[in-house]
Parts: structure tokens; C-alpha cells; sequence
């Protein structure tokens, strides 16, 4: 972005400022304020200034990236407004939050009008969020609140878990959070598809396979109910934590992906791993995610056998399973 001089519009050194805070970007109102005439306004736009959006103008030319297309899309939706899903979510980071074609969505309170205008998508809400923060020049909703938001407008129940399960992960929320967020938004629409996520989330899957397969354990009539990635320990040592683990036989599941562990040294270390708890006696049965996604039956069986043979001896001792609690340590509302 190349800024017009300060004499071709006589703006004062005020708006000069909040400009730059708004990564090169004023609203016709904040220009009035500044002094700065409708017919300057008009004047500078046939020559240097752009307007991406109705009512905000960029003190420059040229293509927008991703933090001024998030800049003016909050100064589109008004001073109350706040980025939210997709949009939101991978601004935090969360890389499954992803949309094509782009659409950044805000939210803004009842009292403005729902609108879409180019690239920008302007959802009404009556549930405020006091925990939105800037990030990036843009003013962005609190993360629970902008994941539970993706998860809700998202088409498809997988990748609404997928951004839950990431957001977890990343510690940018807990399942206890995004349920009370849920909680405030009980009528709003999509709120069922984003409680399935959150369950899922709940549950202590890591990742959608994970999911798949736990879902196939539970309809097994052989195996009991196992949780997941527990915290493992052995004689007095912190061990790998098993996709999936059932305890009375000292059995471990790992769901292996070259995808999520073929960079550097990441498969090696997890191929080392799996020789850690086989050296303290702990049977290991390793499974893809294009078996859980193709036959999970036949990923039962698999396990379903592992576990027989894992019956048949001796279950070593020393191995401690403490059961993680990814809800943060509060009851999903809608739980039991």
C-alpha cells in the first residue's frame, strides 16, 4: 500500500495515526471527522485511494492481504463488530479452519442489520462476548466464541470436529468452554452439528481417525469402552500417550499417519516410541487412518484380536493410565 500524502488530503496528524493502526484503512466517518470533505473524499479515490468496502476507504492502491482484508470487514461491520468463525479461527491459528472461496465473517450485536457485501459476511447475535481482544489491527471474538462459530456454519460434521479437535489441542479453548458458549447460543442455528464436535472434543479424541475409531470400538460386543490418549507412565517414567488404551490387558492403539509425523524427525520418533512401551510389556497394535476411514471393521477385528492375545498372558505391572479430562475439569452441560 502506498499512502497519499498528508498535504493531497490535509489530514491531520490524529488520523494519520489511527490509519496506521488500521493498517492503512478509515471509514467515510472517521474522514468527516478528520475534516476531510465528501469531495476530497471523491477526489483522492479517482486517483490514489481505494474503497474495498462500502464506507471504508484504504489510503492506498494495490491487492489486500489477509490482515487488511480482516481490518476492513470489523470497520465494515461497524464499531461493535468482531471477526468470528472461519474467519476468526484461523487467525488463531486453527489450520482447519479453511473456506474457499475466502468469505470473512463478523458479527455484530441485533441492533445492526445481517448483510453480505463482496468477500464479507455480517451475522447478527444477541449473546455478547466480553473476552473479544484485537489481534493484528483487527478486532477478533474471544476464541471459544469464534470456534464454536465455525463449528456451527461449517456444511459437514468432520471438519466442524476438526476445528474443535485443533482448537483443543492448541489450548486455545477447552470442551467446557465451547459448551458454555453452545449453552448461550442454544437456539441459534447449527448448534447441534458444533455440541456433536465438542463431544467428540470431550471424549479425548486428537483427531478425526481417532474419532472414527473410537466410534467403531464402542459398537464392538468384545472390547470394552477405552479411553483416549491417556496419560501414560511406567515404573516411575512418562511414557508415549496411546491413541486408545484398555487397561486391563495393558494393550495401546496407536493411529499412525505418515501425513502428521513424516516431517524431520517426527515418524522416526514415533516408530521409537512405539518400542518404549513394547520394551515395558505393553502390547502395541498400530493402525492408519485409511483403515478407520475405509473398513473400521476391519480395524476392530484387528484390535478385537490383539486384545485376545493380549488376555492370554501375564499383564505386566507398574504401567499407571491416568484418563485425561480435555473438558477442563466441568461437566458438558447436556452430559448425563
Amino acid at each position: 500500500m502506498t499512502p497519499l500524502p498528508r498535504a493531497a488530503a490535509g489530514l491531520p496528524d490524529s488520523a494519520l495515526a489511527l490509519a496506521h493502526r488500521q493498517l492503512g484503512f478509515l471509514t467515510t466517518a472517521q474522514l468527516r471527522e478528520s475534516g476531510v470533505t465528501r469531495a476530497q473524499v471523491r477526489w483522492a479515490l479517482t486517483r490514489r485511494w481505494t474503497c474495498p468496502l462500502p464506507g471504508v476507504v484504504l489510503l492506498g492502491e494495490g491487492p489486500l492481504d489477509a490482515d487488511q482484508r480482516a481490518v476492513a470487514a470489523v470497520l465494515y461491520g461497524g464499531p461493535s463488530s468482531a471477526l468470528t468463525g472461519l474467519s476468526a479461527a484461523a487467525r488463531y491459528g486453527v489450520r482447519a479452519a479453511v473456506r474457499s472461496p475466502e468469505l470473512v465473517d463478523v458479527v455484530v450485536p441485533a441492533r445492526c442489520a445481517a448483510r453480505q457485501t463482496a468477500w464479507v459476511a455480517v451475522h447478527r447475535t444477541t449473546v455478547e462476548d466480553p473476552d473479544a481482544r484485537i489481534v493484528r489491527g483487527a478486532r477478533l471474538a474471544s476464541p471459544a466464541r469464534a470456534v464454536v462459530d465455525a463449528a456451527r456454519w461449517v456444511r459437514d460434521d468432520e471438519t466442524a470436529q476438526s476445528i474443535v479437535i485443533e482448537a483443543c489441542q492448541r489450548r486455545l479453548s477447552t470442551p467446557a468452554e465451547l459448551a458454555d458458549q453452545l449453552a448461550l447460543l442454544v437456539c441459534a442455528p447449527g448448534t447441534a452439528r458444533a455440541r456433536r464436535a465438542v463431544d467428540v472434543a470431550a471424549a479425548g479424541a486428537w483427531s478425526i481417525p481417532e474419532a472414527r475409531l473410537a466410534a467403531a470400538v464402542a459398537r464392538s460386543a468384545v472390547l470394552p469402552p477405552p479411553p483416549l490418549n491417556p496419560i501414560l507412565s511406567a515404573s516411575g517414567r512418562r511414557l508415549v500417550s496411546p491413541d486408545m488404551w484398555f487397561d486391563d490387558v495393558a494393550l495401546a492403539v496407536m493411529v499412525h499417519s505418515k501425513a502428521h509425523h513424516a516431517v524431520g524427525g517426527d515418524w522416526v520418533a514415533t516408530v521409537e516410541d512405539d518400542g518404549d512401551l513394547v520394551a515395558f510389556g505393553i502390547v502395541v497394535i498400530g493402525v492408519t487412518p485409511t483403515t478407520v476411514f475405509r473398513d473400521p471393521d476391519r480395524a476392530v477385528r484387528r484390535i478385537e484380536r490383539a486384545y485376545a492375545a493380549a488376555s492370554a498372558r501375564r499383564r505386566p505391572g507398574g504401567i499407571v493410565a491416568t484418563p485425561r479430562d480435555p473438558s477442563g475439569g466441568h461437566p458438558l452441560p447436556w452430559a448425563g
